[in-house]
Formats: structure tokens, sequence, C-alpha cells
């Protein structure tokens, strides 16, 4: 071969190789030199929330898996027509409607105690043992005797449990959930139970100046605190910040939330973080939610203020539906203990009003005796009247009819596996959704072994 052919052939190789380099990395773009400890630019796709409206109407059509947790909505004092009041007054929040009207699952409960007329304390004692009890009784059956809680059973299957509320942790409700005692006015000794043998992994809501008496009287309680794990606080930050190590007891209100812009944390914001530690849990938990500040605003005839309660009881439902919508393996539970206030529509209780003048409302609250012959309801209604001077009062189409508790029966709501046979049970009372709880923890018989509720 020719010198000049040769270098000719060279060339062209040299030439070819050059513009396959160029292909590969001349035509990339230079990568400017960053700081590695720059933070990425594009931040990660979050996941879409399905909208509430899609759940409430899938929520019919969900398929279960096998129990693990169980979460209980307590509307203390929530009558019948607490609900439709709500809706007519405030429009509702779903078509008209509260979230938890939706639950495909309903039924009508009866309340009575041994003694009749139920009190949170015997209300709360059915739900949360299966027995029926006394009034006053926290925990115990109709002969005194102390008997499990759905709480105490989780806990003995390695789930994890909570017990939070609108009104004070020491209150007959959550105390008949979370401790054991024969007087449920008896608050300091509760609060010292609370600490010293409950189980409950979390207890919070209000009730700061009864544990600070209990303080007071019993010294201070940090070393024992740290001594069995568990963290006391008075803050929402520190709930915020908790580790999930040990027990968790929170009174953030001296007593329990009466207005609604007291509301801080609300009960959903309590709820949502409840939850997320319970369910870290492989075992699954158990949690009961009560909306507490019900009952004491329907005791002081406070209609505009009830409403509001009960539509921060049902954004506290909604976050539970959202996790049972993908966690299949939940049953939710909606029910009250006792109806409070006999809440009826207004021609209805003007008429049973103006014919029972004397019956179910006369109090002897402090007060009212300084008008001896002054009926409480009305004061009730004139103080609250004052309190919300945009409404009148007049004009409002539900009105109450007592300041205290009724025998009426109240509503339940569920869905998840075995509810809707729940709701055929014949004469349906609040022992047996306690009964009902225990069995779908545990797969086996739980509370009262018979018809009555009490043996």
């Amino acid at each position: 071969m020719k010198k000049s052919v040769l270098l000719k052939s060279i060339s062209a190789v040299l030439l070819v190789l050059v513009m396959a380099v160029c292909m590969i990395s001349c035509d990339k773009p230079t990568e400017a030199v960053s700081d590695p400890t720059e933070a990425a630019t594009e931040a990660p796709t979050a996941e879409p929330v399905t909208p509430m409206e899609d759940i409430l109407a899938a929520l019919a059509s969900l398929e279960y898996g096998e129990v693990k947790n169980v979460i209980l909505y307590i509307g203390d004092g929530m009558g019948q027509s607490h609900v439709p009041a709500t809706d007519a007054i405030t429009g509702g929040r779903y078509k008209g409607k509260l979230a938890f009207e939706s639950l495909p699952n309903y039924g009508i409960v009866k309340t009575v105690c041994t003694e009749g007329e139920p009190d949170s304390a015997s209300g709360g004692t059915a739900l949360s043992t299966g027995y029926k009890g006394k009034r006053k009784q926290l925990g115990l059956n109709n002969k005194g005797k102390v008997v499990e809680n759905v709480v105490e059973l989780a806990k003995r299957l390695g789930k994890s449990t909570g017990v939070i509320t609108s009104e004070s942790i020491v209150d007959a409700t959550p105390a008949a959930f979370s401790i054991h005692a024969a007087n449920r006015n008896d608050e300091s000794k509760i609060a010292k139970l609370q600490i010293e043998e409950s189980v409950a992994d979390i207890i919070m809501g209000g009730g700061k100046a009864m544990y600070d008496k209990l303080f007071e009287d019993e010294g201070d309680y940090t070393e024992y605190f740290a001594n069995n794990n568990i963290t006391y606080t008075t803050k929402w930050d520190d709930v915020l910040a908790w580790n999930g190590q040990g027990r968790l007891i929170a009174t953030m209100t001296d007593d329990y939330w009466f207005f609604d812009k007291e509301m801080a944390p609300t009960l959903a914001e309590m709820t949502s973080r409840t939850i997320d530690i319970l369910s870290q849990n492989e075992k699954g938990f158990f949690l009961m939610v009560e909306g507490g500040a019900l009952d004491e605003v329907a005791h002081n005839a406070n209609l505009m203020e009830l409403t509001r309660h009960m539509v921060a009881f049902d954004e506290a439902i909604e976050v539970g539906l959202r996790y049972a919508y993908v966690n299949k393996d939940t049953i939710i539970i909606v029910t009250a203990d006792h109806n409070t206030g006999g809440l009826k529509t207004k021609e209805e209780a003007d008429a049973y009003i103006e014919k029972h003048p004397n019956e179910n409302y006369i109090s002897n609250e402090e007060w009212c005796l300084t008008n001896a012959k002054l009926h409480c309801l009305l004061e009730a209604e004139k103080i609250a009247q004052e309190q919300n001077p945009d409404v009148d009062w007049s004009t409002l189409p539900y009105r109450f009819t007592t300041i205290a508790h009724t025998s009426d029966d109240v509503e339940v709501w569920a869905i998840g596996p075995g509810t809707a046979e729940l709701m055929t049970t014949e004469k349906l009372a609040s022992f047996h959704i306690g009964k009902f709880i225990g069995k779908a923890l545990s797969g086996e018989e739980f509370g009262s072994t018979d018809a009555k509720g009490i043996k």
C-alpha cells in the first residue's frame, strides 16, 4: 500500500473515533459541580388524598379482613335528636349530613342501668365491660366486683390502647375505660388510679385541675413517672413530640372544652395523633374517643354550642373513617352512653314543657338556688342566649326539655366485620356493644353471660 493511502486510512479511522466520542460525551450537557449538601430541587410527589365524599359513598361496599383494630366513638349524652338538630342548624357537612350518618349499619340502643336511668358511669361501664352496672360505679358489675374492661383485654392480647376525650379524663366515661372505682365523684382517686393502675397506653383530654389537686395532696410524682416510663404533660407540643415509648397522660385544659373556640387541640387532632401512635403496633389497637363536651353543654341547654361540638365530634370520626377505609381490618362504632337534655323538636318540646312545668328540669345547681322558683332549664336557656347574641333562641327548630339525663334510647352506627349482625340483636342494649367489642378483639365471649347483662 502506498504511504499516502495508508495515512488517509489512518486519518479516516481517527475521525470516526473522534465522532463516536463526541456522540457519547460532547453532546452530553456539562454537569455543574455542586455542594454535596445541597437539597434536591424536586419534591417527592404527594399521594392523592381520597375525597371524603368518595370514602362515604364506598363504605357500604367495602370488603373486610380479620379484625385487628376497634375504634369506639362515644357521644356523651348524644340522644336521638342531636344528629337531626345539628343537620338542621349547621347544614351538615356532606350533602346536609354528618359523616357518620353514612355508616351502613344502624340500630337503636337501650341505655338503662340496673337502677333505671343511667349516668355516664353506668353507661360507660356497660360499653367498656359488657356488664350492666350501677350509677356512679366504674368498671364494676352489679355486685360491685371488678370486671375486665376492653382496654385491659386489648392490652392482654398485646394490642396498644388509647382513651381520649374533650372532657376531663377523670370524668366517668374515660374513667370507665381506664380504671375501676366505686364512686365516679372521687376524681382525685381516679387520677391516682389512672397513673398507678391503668394499663392504657394513652389517656388524653382535659382534667389538669384534678391532677394538680392530686399532686398537691400526694406530692410530686416526677420520680414515679420517670421510674415507670410515664410521660405526663399539659402541652400539646409535648404530645406531638412524644416518642411513643411507655405511657402518655395528657391534660390540656383544667376541665373540659366548653366553648368550641377552646378546642385546641381539637378532638380530631387528638384522634389523628393517637391513631398514628397506636397503629405502629403490628398486633393492632383499641381506641375510645369521647365527645365528652357534648354532655356538658347539654346540661347547660346550650343548643348552639351543642351543634358546634357535634361537628367537632364528627370531624374526629372522619379521621377514623379515613383510617378504616385504608385498613379494612378496623371496626368503627359510634354510639352514646345515655341521653342528656331530652332534646325534641321545638313544637314537641314546647308542648312537653307546658304540660310538665315542674318535672325533670328543676335542679339543685348552685346558680339556680338563688331563684328558688325559677326553672333551671329556662335560666340555662337565658344564659345560652346571652352567650349567642346573634341567634334568636325562639327560632331554633329544636329545644331541650331538661338539663338532666333521661332514659330515652340512643343510636348506634357501625362498620366492619360483625357489625351488621350486632344490629339484629334483640333489644339491643349498651352492654351488648361492650360484649361485641370484646369478642371482636379476642374471638372469645366477653362480658356478662346472661340476657340481662348482670351475671
